[in-house]
């Protein structure tokens, strides 16, 4: 789904197209929650022959064409080192803000969003920014109005905090272990336990699928 969409300024960090023409415009692609991402996804070739990253190799088969139609280049979150500040570009796109677990929370779908591509096109291009159904939620985090902030009290090793910030090798070990078969088969606590956006919590599969990949790249590292 769209995401929103940015002019670049300098600061952004946005590259020219391979033409050297400027980027004029950024579209921002992503989803919310699982819904009909997930079920597409699904049934894809990439997952039901268990490619290498499915979900990204099956995000940038499906874009890029989109991208060369409209002759403009895809970028993706994966692309790297060095990887582009897509963070960055979503709350130039968007309304977000900084969440106490580290992830962007929207005041509509809460943490349960993704961004998945950036269309760089050189024309300059105007799309109504995506925003929440009710424009006064969009004038401060709702993390403000917040009473007792759950989310960084529900997750059983504390990895997460105001101060450290996010400890993701106590997560991932907690995750991987007996006692984390909550967290590794229906997803992060955190995330869950925030009141914005529940309508569009992952469904169990989805994010199985999430944590299953989290781990088994810690495992790759050596990390865990």
């Amino acid at each position: 789904m769209l995401r929103g969409v940015f002019h670049p300024e300098p600061e952004d960090q946005v590259p020219d197209l391979s033409s050297d023409q400027p980027t004029q415009s950024v579209i921002m692609v992503g989803n919310v929650g699982s819904g009909d991402f997930w079920n597409a996804f699904k049934l894809s070739d990439e997952f039901l022959d268990a490619v290498s990253d499915p979900m990204d190799s099956w995000t940038k088969r499906i874009v890029a064409p989109i991208a060369a139609k409209a002759q403009g280049e895809v970028l993706f979150p994966s692309d790297g080192p060095p990887y582009y500040p897509f963070q960055k570009w979503a709350s130039r796109a968007e309304v977000l803000f900084p969440s106490p677990i580290g992830l962007f929370i929207s005041p509509e779908w809460g943490t349960w969003h993704a961004l998945r591509a950036a269309i760089l096109l050189p024309v300059k291009i105007e799309i109504p920014h995506a925003v929440p159904e009710d424009p006064g939620s969009c004038l401060t985090s709702p993390c403000l109005d917040c009473k007792g902030q759950p989310c960084l009290k529900v997750c059983p090793v504390d990895a997460f905090s105001v101060e450290q910030g996010y400890d993701y090798l106590a997560c991932a070990r907690h995750v991987a272990s007996d006692e984390g078969v909550t967290c590794s088969s229906a997803g992060c606590l955190a995330r869950r336990v925030c009141p914005i956006g529940q309508e569009y919590t992952l469904c169990s599969e989805h994010a199985a699928f999430h944590m299953s990949a989290f781990i088994g790249e810690r495992k790759r590292l050596g990390e865990i």
